[in-house]
């Protein structure tokens, strides 16, 4: 519990301070994730007061502070993260409330600063993967203008508990994916199968953004030498798959990199696609013919435009009634990409 009593007064009567963090506050967030999370939550920095100043004085993170009424305590938090220097487009995340203030609007404000600071630093747009175990991020995301593009499967621990939610569950957690749009004058061009098409532009036809989709016939099977990079190599944790270099035996390292995640017991594997270019149609089919299906459509994730990843599950385990979809919209998410996961295994069964 935190050390201050807020006595539950109205909303309005709440005066905090709300505000960029700075290094110095890094000490106040830790405390604050062990209130909210106990040791559960699932990214490491935000236990590393040293590792938090690093990444804000480099630019990676750029985060927004709530403290208490008095300035003493911080009690909220949200960010804007940058895996690498350059990367095109942040993901929104890391939205903590202390337990002793929910119910105050302190996340809608956290989120409105944060929307701010991204628009003033001049990118297309964030992405966030929202808990589906509930429905609130979800809600704070699409307050800020976003809108789902996939279901990213088993993406969360079920280790991962908040403190006063009933978000106990035997399998892991899944999350969707939203991209939230801030400058749309770069038209794009992708290239998907066939059989994603009228997905993709279902999606687009809420983010509205300047997008064609590529005649992608006349492609033939790349003759280049392709490469992939990994980003995991930890026991039971998630594996990370990048295509750096599409090329005719990208499918075999991909295969090699599935066994050795079996060996790792990673619950699930993701692979990024870059999807501005026309052999990406047939190295996503290759992929789905090993198990892969839809995961997240990524707007300006990559250097030269949008990523597809898709994503294969290790644990088959999927508890489809604890994926809460906070509108329509996210439904329909759902529906599309297990029906895919189905279609992918069946496949494979007759492969």
């Amino acid at each position: 519990m935190s050390a201050n009593d807020p006595s539950n007064p109205s909303p309005e009567a709440l005066q905090l301070e709300i505000r960029k963090m700075e290094p110095k506050d890094a000490d106040g967030l830790v405390q604050c994730v062990h209130r909210c999370y106990g040791s559960s939550y699932p990214n490491p920095i935000l236990y590393d007061p040293q590792k938090l100043g690093s990444a804000l004085n480099q630019g990676l993170l750029h985060s927004v502070i709530a403290l208490d009424p008095k300035g003493n305590e911080l009690i909220g938090h949200c960010a804007l993260s940058f895996d690498e220097p350059g990367d095109p487009v942040p993901e929104a995340g890391k939205l903590l409330v202390d337990p002793s203030y929910r119910g105050h609007h302190i996340s809608d404000q956290l989120s409105k600063v944060r929307h701010q600071e991204a628009i003033a630093l001049g990118i297309p747009g964030y992405w966030s993967a929202c808990v589906t175990n509930h429905p609130f991020s979800q809600d704070e995301i699409i307050a800020t203008g976003g809108y789902e593009t996939g279901l990213l499967v088993n993406g969360q621990p079920s280790s991962v508990h908040m403190e006063g939610l009933n978000n106990i569950a035997e399998v892991r957690h899944s999350l969707i994916p939203f991209f939230i749009p801030l400058l749309k004058n770069k038209p794009l061009e992708v290239f998907l199968p066939k059989h994603h098409h009228a997905f993709f532009e279902s999606l687009n036809a809420n983010l509205g953004l300047p997008r064609t989709i590529g005649d992608a016939s006349s492609s033939k099977a790349p003759s280049n030498q392709g490469s992939i990079a990994a980003s995991s190599n930890r026991a039971g944790a998630v594996e990370y798959l990048h295509i750096r270099v599409d090329g005719n035996d990208v499918i075999d390292d991909v295969r090699d990199q599935i066994q050795q995640s079996e060996s790792l017991q990673a619950p699930v594997i993701y692979i990024d696609i870059p999807i501005h270019h026309p052999d990406s149609v047939k190295l996503i089919e290759g992929l789905e013919d090993l198990g892969f299906f839809w995961g997240a459509w990524l707007p300006h994730f990559g250097a030269d435009g949008d990523i597809l990843r898709l994503q294969k599950l290790i644990d088959h385990r999927i508890d489809a009634q604890d994926i809460v979809c906070a509108r329509p919209a996210g439904e329909a998410c759902k529906a599309y990409v297990l029906a895919e996961q189905k279609r992918v295994g069946l496949n494979q069964d007759n492969t």
